[in-house]
């Protein structure tokens, strides 16, 4: 079972919302630069510490001078509201430099907060970030276009049993330090299209693998955003390593998302679909990188050979 941290909270009735934004360097081929400026407010709940209110105001503040700057919207003007915020989370995430907040207002019912900072990313990051929300509505890569992709790319193959390698895929590991075997059979189908290893789960197969899968759930939280919406956020990563091969320097992926989602749907249910979304992501992108590994050690067996 996908395992969250929920935050519930009720957002002020009248927020206060401001944004300032100063254009530079706006040309296509150079970065973007704002310096953003917003106010936001949030109720307190009984149960809140000194700071949860406090960090919920800063969050939403973050996302209101985002998008009152128009960095987004006045490249992409036709995105959906939904998609606008989104791809705000990530810039948020990724390119809000210097973030300084002040409390304005502190009392028994509600705080505020004034936010400064500034956002730097360049054009094309910021297609990527509209990009990558595009690409992943419709579907995740399949791995059999995976492979395909490999052997268009890559050289040398291991036509041998000697060549081919034992992939080990571990359990996953959660935030909190529990352990969970809910992923195992769902990533080994995703390696299991190589032309480079063989993949297994058997526990008594790691010691003699050449390469070990772990992967790791390192945050899953969801956010009250108000009485009818929720946002969630999930960050997978995934990680290679060999106890073997001491040429081996490791691979290390990481995927993360945001989504926001209608209050009475079933939270675990998108969670868990969201987590399958990044580890298929994440074991696309780290079978490319080890095939190409391998493929390259055998080429280098191959020419040492032929000297």
């Amino acid at each position: 079972m996908v395992k969250k941290r929920l935050f519930m909270y009720g957002i002020c009735a009248l927020a206060c919302m401001s944004a300032k934004a100063n254009f530079a360097n706006s040309a296509d081929n150079e970065i973007i630069t704002r310096f953003v400026e917003a106010e936001a407010c949030d109720d307190k709940q009984s149960d809140d510490d000194k700071k949860t209110a406090e960090n919920r105001a800063v969050d939403k503040a973050s996302i209101a001078a985002v998008k009152l700057s128009g960095i987004i919207q006045n490249r992409y003007p036709g995105l959906t509201a939904s998609a606008l915020d989104i791809i705000s989370y990530r810039v948020i995430d990724e390119y809000m430099l210097n973030v300084k907040h002040d409390v304005t207002i502190d009392d028994d019912s509600h705080v505020c907060v004034k936010l400064n900072a500034a956002v730097e990313i360049m054009p094309d990051e910021l297609a990527g970030l509209v990009r990558d929300y595009k690409n992943s509505e419709p579907a995740e890569f399949q791995a059999a276009e995976v492979a395909d992709k490999i052997k268009e790319n890559t050289s040398f193959k291991a036509n041998t049993l000697q060549d081919k390698k034992l992939l080990y895929i571990e359990n996953m590991t959660m935030w909190n330090g529990d352990v969970t075997d809910h992923y195992q059979e769902f990533l080994t189908g995703l390696f299991s299209n190589s032309d480079y290893f063989y993949v297994t789960d058997a526990p008594d197969a790691k010691d003699y693998a050449d390469y070990i899968v772990s992967p790791n759930l390192a945050q899953a939280v969801v956010d009250k955003i108000d009485s009818e919406h929720r946002k969630m956020k999930i960050n997978i990563e995934l990680a290679i390593t060999s106890m073997h091969d001491a040429e081996f320097s490791g691979i290390g992926i990481s995927q993360n998302h945001f989504i926001l989602f209608a209050a009475d749907k079933d939270e675990q249910e998108i969670a868990d679909t969201l987590v399958r979304k990044l580890l298929t992501r994440a074991a696309s992108e780290a079978s490319q990188k080890l095939d190409k590994y391998i493929s390259n050690s055998i080429e280098e067996k191959f020419r040492e050979k032929n000297k």
